[in-house]
């Protein structure tokens, strides 16, 4: 064992006997699996077998891991394999996108030593699988200890994970856990070039496009998409302030009022990304407007609240253009591949260091607007709703995701042949 992972040990050893209690009471769900400890039955259910162990810590990574799930079995896996999140959100996604693909769940273990151990011993996986930003040392070191090969697929180095590795120390230790990964599967070329530049072999990284892609596109349903327009008339046009975080509902409302004045006919929609906030939002808005929430629709409004969950998605189908939220507040954005996926050009503020490398894109093709306050969105909303150009989305989108599609296959079939080199070992 390094001294840096001993290092780590203690720290993380530390951390949780100070923090054991905070962390029982908020994961109330699966405490002793977070311990290491598997209940019989579930192990039963592997019949002696060494499982693909996938790890999704919530529902972002659960969307990434689910298509990289389906198609190891459209290619013919048949293995047993176990599903794992920290977070019941995330579960609750992976259940809605890939059931019956996998043969159980638990909740991920807290990556002290001890628990690490106690899972690994009782699952013994033939390989473990972690989405996107995973990077727990204990873990990856056990699985290194033992033999057991670990990837990471649909890999990203934001920017602010960038950021936070610039150091010339911090550098060494993120290539040294890192390079615990037997391959690293990713989305971009810009990730690939990051990692290379701080010591990770060049070998090991294959970029294999944004899993997420795959899971948007299985998602679309263009039947419950057609169902909300005729609820809300497609007479009158829709813009969209999705996934807002406290502070930027205001200026959604603002850049709405300056549309109004241009276009009187033009709709809102408001989704906060905690729908337990529609009550705060409604009080935002003027008296002059007539607003209903989702979950009480009427006929005719001029704001709409959506106080429900999983309806978002298709909700930006039914939209002229929509502005994602987490953007101005520093929250590095929400995902603006839900919108532009329906060929609906999208907003955003200053921060989406999160969807960096899709921003560019975006920019890059004329498919969306960075703005600076809710001044420069009105004027963006102006502009669309000028230059009636649904097609050229629609195409500009097409083209976007035909280039992104199939990247769960590609790392399936890294992660395959690597898996075959090693039994054949």
């Amino acid at each position: 064992m390094s001294l840096l992972r001993a290092l780590y040990g203690l720290s993380i050893d530390a951390f949780f006997a100070l923090s054991q209690d905070s962390l029982k009471a908020k994961y109330s769900e699966g405490n002793d699996e977070r311990q290491g400890i598997i209940p019989a039955e579930k192990i039963s259910l592997l019949g002696g077998e060494r499982p693909l162990w996938v790890h999704a810590v919530s529902v972002g990574e659960a969307q990434a891991a689910a298509p990289f799930i389906k198609a190891a079995r459209e290619e013919g896996y048949g293995g047993k394999i176990v599903l794992s999140t920290t977070t019941q959100t995330g579960r609750a996604m992976a259940e809605r996108l890939c059931s019956g693909l996998y043969d159980f769940h638990i909740y991920y273990p807290w990556d002290k030593t001890k628990f690490v151990r106690r899972a690994l011993d009782s699952l013994r996986p033939a390989a473990f699988v972690a989405a996107e930003t995973e990077l727990w040392p204990n873990m990856l070191g056990e699985c290194r200890e033992r033999g057991v090969p670990a990837f990471l697929v649909n890999g990203r180095i934001s920017d602010r994970t960038w950021r936070r590795i610039s150091g010339a120390l911090s550098k060494r230790i993120a290539a040294r856990a890192y390079s615990l990964f037997d391959e690293i599967l990713l989305r971009d070329e810009e990730d690939a070039r990051r990692l290379s530049s701080i010591g990770v072999d060049a070998a090991k990284l294959h970029v294999t496009g944004d899993g997420k892609v795959d899971a948007l596109l299985a998602r679309k349903d263009f039947s419950a998409r057609d169902e909300w327009l005729e609820k809300f008339g497609a007479e009158r046009p829709i813009f969209m302030a999705g996934s807002t975080h406290a502070g930027e509902d205001e200026k959604a409302l603002a850049a709405f009022e300056s549309l109004r004045g241009a276009l009187p006919d033009a709709r809102l929609i408001i989704a906060p990304r905690h729908p337990e906030r529609s009550d705060a939002v409604c009080r935002l808005i003027p008296p002059k407007y007539v607003f209903a929430k989702l979950s009480q629709l009427t006929p005719e409004w001029d704001i709409l609240i959506v106080d429900k969950i999983g309806v978002l998605f298709e909700l930006y189908g039914t939209a002229r253009a929509a502005f994602v939220g987490g953007s101005f507040t520093d929250d590095g954005g929400q995902n603006i591949l839900e919108p532009f996926s329906w060929g609906v050009p999208v907003q955003y503020g200053p921060h989406m260091e999160d969807f960096a490398q899709a921003s560019r894109a975006f920019l890059a093709m004329g498919a969306a607007d960075q703005v600076a306050d809710e001044k420069e969105l009105a004027d963006a909303w102006l502009r669309v709703a000028a230059a009636e150009e649904g097609a050229k989305w629609l195409e500009l989108s097409r083209r976007y995701f035909e280039k992104s599609r199939g990247a769960s296959a590609r790392a399936w079939k890294i992660i395959k042949i690597s898996l075959a080199r090693e039994e054949n070992r």
